[in-house]
């Protein structure tokens, strides 16, 4: 189990920073909808999961992006007017509300009428909600704002993780990550993952840029939340990194998300797509290179029988932080081996054959 989800808060009292917008959610809720906005990583989705769990509720998730027409609109219409199968009252919680295209007008419609009719609290989530599209559904919401978490709660978090994981860290460290995730308490745990080696916490100068890893996380949700062609599409066109990077965050997330028939569909889609990649760096055959974003992108979308309504923590790809960690060795390995070539005047050569039996005598 990641530190991502091993540490996730399990109750409301353990959710960090926004505790006005915690307040205002539990004194709002039912009254009318309720619009979350904000910047990724900060709790948003993660606090509806923790009031349906303080107030017994079963939560009913949907993304916004993958129901954009009326026929999709009119099941979570009934949904939103019935308790669940076990009498229970449902939270309706509709994610990335600002997913929507601007074409679409009739969705926003059909969403203002599930707010008249339904019998069950609901939560909108949004990055940004003042924008043009989502006008005529703010004067429906209650909005509620949540803040970037300030930095010294996120590297107490932090070192609280640390120090029941028995990882040796410096402060400075800490706070370093704490500082360049920019409130983002998901990306610093990810982060703080990354760099752990042998129970050691290595230097935060191996991490990549904040914003990439924000908008990877968004294209993995979308792929492994839509079962539309388009959006699937959509999301390689937007991707600001090769696509060849892209398979091991697919890799790495689908087994979180799917189960049983669905994900041995994924995983046949990514045998494929590894194939095939292997296949054009041996004989360099760029042609086949869409066959291999579509099964990355459109093939392990559509291999999932139906959308899956469930709060799931994504990962950092482990062979892309092996990777980074075997680099970061193999410099310092250089290091002193190029320190011991100056100090014994022979080449670096005969000192990594020399290697195993100079480690019983230096500390490497």
């Amino acid at each position: 189990m990641g530190l991502l989800e091993k540490y996730r808060p399990k109750k409301l009292e353990e959710f960090i920073g926004n505790k006005k917008a915690v307040e205002e959610s539990l004194f709002s809720l039912g009254k009318k909808p309720l619009l979350f906005f904000g910047a990724p990583g900060v709790g948003k989705t993660l606090l509806c999961y923790l009031i349906a769990k303080k107030l017994n509720l079963e939560i009913y998730e949907i993304n916004a992006s993958d129901y954009r027409d009326f026929e999709s609109l009119k099941k979570v219409l009934l949904i939103s007017k019935h308790p669940s199968i076990f009498g229970k009252k449902r939270l309706i919680l509709i994610d990335e509300i600002d997913g929507l295209s601007a074409d679409d007008k009739g969705a926003i419609a059909e969403l203002i009428k599930i707010f008249k009719e339904s019998k069950n609290p609901i939560i909108l989530t949004a990055n940004d909600v003042y924008i043009q599209k989502l006008k005529n559904l703010r004067n429906y919401c209650k909005l509620i704002q949540f803040n970037k978490v300030p930095y010294p709660s996120i590297a107490k978090y932090l070192k609280k993780i640390c120090e029941h994981e028995n990882i040796e860290y410096e402060e400075s460290i800490l706070k370093n990550i704490a500082q360049r995730c920019n409130g983002d308490v998901r990306g610093a745990v990810l982060d703080l993952e990354s760099l752990i080696l042998d129970n050691k916490l290595l230097s935060s100068n191996l991490l990549s840029p904040r914003d990439f890893e924000e908008n990877i996380f968004n294209s993995v949700r979308l792929i492994l939340k839509t079962k539309k062609i388009d959006i699937a599409k959509k999301v390689m066109d937007n991707l600001d990194r090769p696509p060849e990077d892209f398979f091991w965050w697919m890799e790495e997330n689908v087994v979180k998300e799917y189960d049983n028939g669905d994900l041995k569909r994924a995983l046949d889609f990514l045998s494929l797509a590894d194939i095939f990649r292997r296949r054009i760096i041996k004989r360099q055959d760029w042609v086949l290179l869409h066959y291999y974003i579509d099964f990355i992108s459109i093939g392990i979308a559509l291999a999932k029988k139906e959308t899956i309504h469930k709060y799931v923590q994504y990962g950092f790809p482990t062979y892309i932080s092996k990777m980074s960690i075997m680099k970061s060795k193999k410099k310092e390995m250089e290091e002193k081996i190029a320190e011991l070539q100056e100090k014994m005047h022979c080449s670096k050569k005969i000192i990594k054959e020399e290697l195993p039996y100079l480690k019983q005598f230096l500390e490497l």
